[in-house]
């Protein structure tokens, strides 16, 4: 027998594909404060969020005579008719974000418009409990519990309270980042997260991600027919190996968008590895009627009239402002954070000032050398049985930067810094798999802090930092003091090292032994010695005497060459000695 559904069972339905966590009810309560013209949004929530949200905001506010109607299912002041779908200028249209949470949880608003009283109704798992005039002075407020509690498989199904919690964390900086003219306070636990006031998006950028980022970008306003894209991208310094500072909006919507990605990431082929992204903060503003929004309840995806246009005007747009050299290359002090490969193209001299600490690369006693090289040379040749006969005085570095030995076949060329990153890579592995890296004190011990949702990725790999060889405890909210580092690592690479070893961690979610060998390279490409250190000839002796008695001294842990063999034939063919 066919029956008609009744109106709580059809709401809880649509909440499946409106709500399924936390993050999806703040996502629609705050959207709702910012269509009523908020200039302030509070949030307050207890265990991230799945316990209890609160959100407060001083915007117009509901009419009485209205509050009730909120709570019916395709009720909205959105929209009228068929027309007003491709002509949205509100986050919200379609009038089921309130019922659908009214269903499966205890909701309670207070709500004052304009000069009327305020009021309070209350809802408990989609029924009306009472409605009854408010002390509010203004705004909307609005407070969700119980969520999911009529709903025991779906609240199965949440994950734990660090995992929601950083849902919302990673939503409230993409509403903060859309919205910079709008104030925003995030409290958790009765612990305050983030106090914005109202901003511009470069001061909204700094406070969420501090002085290094906001110093590092570059501005973009482009117009082009009906489009217009504003905001920022980052230089060179600010490039990942993560998509989770990318930042993309249309008209006010944070959206998700795999060819404006690439096009984006075109802009900066030349410029960055395959496994690199850069930093993007940016809003695409266009007239409704040429996007559509009403692909998805979630309202995540979006349709373009002209998708081709759309990809063309993002790279030109990011190109464009690339192209002064001066501010997409990376600042001096933030020189360091850039790979070596990208170093080695730009257009200027990457020289270190050389300390005496850096190349303590042995921990064995005697110098074995010229075995070392036999066995190299044997190696190198693989197939001649004939005796080696190895002068160990030959030994130059050239242009502070490779080192050059004589063998009884040629010559063999090595980078010293990818010799030193292969002989550390494979000690720090060995540690880290064992008892750790041993830590060395450092004199002025270093204050760094985090944004909420890196921090509680850095308690997540606590013990494999403390295991590398950082001694940091903690210091206020989101915050650490660094009191010991890994051995050899140079000073001031501390906070790069511990955010590369983060955003790795934030990618892949992953511990395994492939986390374990990208600390390792990691540690190893920072502490290594660079391009520009002098070595003194038993300094460079040592560093190739370490690096012959590595598992694999012909390749860096990252597949860059270590040696290049220059054989008595190819010396005598290029001097065409026949």
């Amino acid at each position: 027998m066919i029956k008609k559904l009744n109106s709580n069972l059809i709401n809880q339905i649509a909440a499946g594909e409106v709500v399924d966590d936390p993050s999806s009810i703040l996502k629609e309560l705050v959207e709702n404060s910012i269509d009523a013209k908020s200039k302030f949004i509070e949030v307050i929530l207890s265990n991230g969020g799945i316990s209890n949200i609160i959100v407060i905001d001083d915007g117009i506010g509901i009419p009485k005579d209205e509050l009730a109607d909120a709570f019916e299912r395709f009720a909205t002041s959105k929209i009228k008719d068929i027309e007003d779908l491709n002509n949205i200028n509100t986050l919200g249209y379609r009038g089921e974000a309130l019922p659908s949470i009214a269903s499966i949880s205890d909701v309670i608003v207070k709500s004052k418009y304009s000069q009327e009283t305020g009021n309070t109704i209350k809802f408990s798992f989609g029924k009306k409990v009472f409605i009854k005039p408010s002390d509010i002075e203004n705004g909307t407020y609005i407070e969700v519990k119980n969520i999911f509690h009529n709903v025991p498989a779906r609240k199965k199904f949440l994950k734990s309270e660090s995992y929601e919690y950083k849902k919302i964390l990673s939503l409230f900086k993409n509403f903060a980042l859309s919205n910079p003219s709008i104030g925003f306070r995030l409290i958790n636990n009765e612990k305050k997260i983030y106090n914005f006031k109202s901003s511009s998006l470069k001061d909204r950028i700094h406070s969420i991600f501090g002085t290094k980022t906001s110093e590092s970008i570059i501005p973009i306003q482009f117009k082009k027919d009906e489009y217009l894209i504003s905001g920022y991208t980052g230089n060179l310094s600010l490039v990942k190996n993560n998509r989770n500072y990318q930042y993309l909006f249309i008209n006010g919507r944070t959206i998700k968008n795999q060819l404006v990605n690439i096009s984006i990431n075109n802009a900066y082929r030349n410029l960055i590895d395959r496994s690199e992204h850069p930093f993007y903060v940016l809003s695409l503003t266009l007239p409704p009627d040429l996007v559509d929004i009403n692909v998805h309840p979630k309202k995540k995806e979006v349709k373009f009239r002209n998708e081709m246009q759309i990809q063309h005007i993002f790279r030109k747009s990011v190109s464009d402002a690339l192209k002064d050299i001066f501010k997409t290359i990376p600042s001096f002090k933030n020189f360091d954070s850039i790979k070596d490969v990208t170093l080695g193209t730009l257009p200027f001299d990457n020289t270190f000032v050389k300390d005496d600490s850096v190349l303590s690369i042995s921990n064995s006693g005697g110098n074995k050398y010229d075995q070392n090289i036999k066995n190299a040379e044997i190696r190198l040749k693989n197939t001649e049985n004939n005796n080696v006969v190895i002068d160990s005085n030959n030994i130059w570095q050239i242009h502070n930067k490779y080192i050059i030995t004589e063998i009884t076949s040629g010559l063999i060329i090595i980078d010293q810094h990818v010799a030193h990153e292969r002989i550390l890579y494979e000690l720090s592995k060995k540690s880290l798999e064992g008892d750790g890296i041993s830590s060395q004190k450092i004199l002025f011990p270093k204050t760094i802090k985090f944004d909420p949702e890196e921090y509680i990725h850095l308690l997540e790999i606590f013990n494999y930092l403390q295991k590398i060889g950082f001694e940091f405890r903690e210091f206020g909210e989101n915050t650490i003091i660094i009191e010991g580092t890994p051995s050899n690592l140079p000073s001031d690479e501390e906070e790069n090292i511990i955010r590369e070893i983060l955003d790795h961690y934030a990618k892949t979610k992953n511990t395994s032994s492939t986390f374990i060998e990208y600390m390792a390279s990691t540690y190893a490409c920072k502490a290594a010695i660079k391009a520009g250190d002098k070595l003194s000839q038993i300094e460079c002796k040592e560093l190739v005497d370490q690096l012959f008695s590595t598992e694999y001294p012909y390749y860096c842990p990252h597949g860059r060459p270590i040696i290049v063999n220059l054989t008595l034939s190819d010396l005598d063919d290029r001097f065409e000695r026949h």
